[in-house]
C-alpha cells in the first residue's frame, strides 16, 4: 500500500474499515488483522502478537462536531509544531485509572527514561466536520501535567494534559504503521523518526529546528514587557509597503515587525526603524530562531543546518540562498545591526 497521510491534508473517515471509500480506518488496518476503534478520541492501533501499543492515534474534534459536550479544548499549534491534547477523564472515570491515558503516560514514561526505541509514534487528526480527519502529523512526547475543570455539578474533574511536538516530516507512510504492527523491520518509518529514537534529536515541523537540542542554534526569548506601540508598527509596515520582505506576502494580518538585534538584549533598539524588518509570522519564527538571516550586503544566508519540512520554506528560504532581498526605498536597516547579529553565528560567511 503507496497510501501515506501529509500534513494538513484532509481523508475521509466514513467510520468503517470495509468501506472502499475509507481513507482513515481501511488505511491504518490495510492487512493487519485489526485496526483501530472508530469512536473515541484516543485509538491504539496494537501489535499484532499483543495488545501493547505500536502506534498511537489521537483525535481531536473542532467544537460542534462531537454530539456529545467536551470541556477539553485541546491545542493543534500545527503552525509551530506543537500539540497539546487533553486525556480521556469524566466524573466516572477518574484520570490516572483511565486504561487509554495509561497508555500514552506510559509512552511518556519511557521517552522520559531515555527508551525511546519502546515509545510508539503519536499520529494526531483533527476532526473539522463529519466524516472528515485532517493531518496534524507525527509527533513525540515533550511533557504533560494534570489539570482541572468543574462540571455542572461544580466538581473538580481533574484530567493530563499531553504536550507533543511535530516531527518535521510532512509525509508519513502507512506501510510504516502496518509495519511497526507486524514487528517488522521499519523500513518505512520516517527519518526524522529514526533520528528521535536512536539520536533523541527532535526535529520540529516546519522549521526543522531543534527541541532541547540547540547545538548550532542562538535562543532568543522575547521579554513581554518590551513591546512596540501600535503608532511603530503601522509606520513599519507603511515603509515596508505592507509587504513581507522575504517573500512579498502582502497581508497585513500576517505580517509581524522583527527585530535585528533582539529587543531582549537592546531595549534600547525597540522603536529604531534600521532595527527592524517586515516579514511573515513563519519567517519571523525562522528569522529568530538563526535558520535565516541577512548579510550586511543584503544576500540571503541560509543555516547548512535547516531542512525544513514545509515545501514554502524551502522555496522561500532554502532555495532563495545568495539571493538579494530587496527593500522598498523608504526602508534604511543599519548595516552596523546586521554585522553584530550575523557576528554571533558562527555559520555566516563573509
Amino acid at each position: 500500500m503507496d497510501a501515506a497521510f501529509h500534513v494538513t491534508r484532509r481523508y475521509r473517515d466514513t467510520g468503517s474499515w470495509r468501506d472502499a471509500d475509507d481513507q482513515f480506518l481501511r488505511w491504518i488496518r490495510g492487512p493487519l488483522s485489526t485496526g483501530i476503534k472508530n469512536t473515541g478520541g484516543i485509538r491504539p492501533l496494537s501489535y499484532e502478537d499483543s495488545d501493547e501499543t505500536a502506534a498511537l492515534v489521537l483525535i481531536s474534534n473542532d467544537a460542534g462536531v462531537s454530539q456529545h459536550d467536551d470541556p477539553w479544548e485541546d491545542s493543534l499549534a500545527v503552525s509551530t509544531g506543537e500539540i497539546d491534547y487533553w486525556g480521556d477523564a469524566k466524573a466516572g472515570t477518574p484520570y490516572d485509572e483511565s486504561p487509554l491515558n495509561q497508555r500514552i503516560r506510559h509512552a511518556f514514561e519511557q521517552a522520559a527514561r531515555g527508551n525511546r526505541d519502546q515509545v510508539p509514534p503519536t499520529l494526531v487528526f483533527r476532526k473539522p466536520k463529519p466524516g472528515v480527519v485532517e493531518f496534524c502529523g507525527l509527533c513525540v512526547p515533550h511533557g504533560f501535567e494534570v489539570s482541572t475543570y468543574r462540571d455542572e455539578n461544580d466538581r473538580k474533574i481533574p484530567n493530563y494534559r499531553f504536550r507533543f511536538t511535530i516531527l518535521n516530516t510532512d509525509r508519513v507512510p502507512v506501510s510504516w504503521l502496518h509495519q511497526r504492527a507486524q514487528r517488522q523491520t521499519e523500513t518505512d518509518a520516517p527519518d526524522e523518526w529514526s533520528e528521535w529514537v536512536e539520536e533523541g534529536v527532535v526535529s520540529r515541523w516546519p522549521l526543522g529546528d531543534r527541541v532541547d537540542d540547540t547545538t548550532g542554534y542562538r535562543r532568543r526569548g522575547e521579554r513581554d514587557e518590551t513591546v512596540i506601540s501600535g503608532q511603530f508598527r503601522e509606520d513599519t509596515l507603511s515603509r515596508y509597503d505592507h509587504r513581507c520582505a522575504v517573500t512579498g506576502i502582502g497581508e497585513s494580518a500576517v505580517l509581524d515587525v522583527a527585530h535585528v538585534l533582539p529587543r531582549s538584549e537592546h531595549p534600547e533598539l525597540v522603536e529604531d526603524p534600521a532595527n527592524v524588518l517586515v516579514v511573515n509570522a513563519l519567517h519571523h519564527r525562522a528569522f529568530d530562531a538563526d535558520l535565516f538571516t541577512i548579510a550586511s550586503d543584503q544576500r540571503l544566508q541560509v543555516n547548512p543546518q535547516f531542512d525544513p519540512g514545509h515545501p514554502f520554506l524551502q522555496e522561500t528560504i532554502v532555495d532563495r540562498a545568495g539571493n538579494q532581498v530587496e527593500f522598498p526605498q523608504a526602508v534604511e536597516v543599519d548595516q552596523s545591526y546586521l554585522a553584530e547579529r550575523n557576528a554571533g553565528l558562527a555559520w555566516v560567511t563573509g
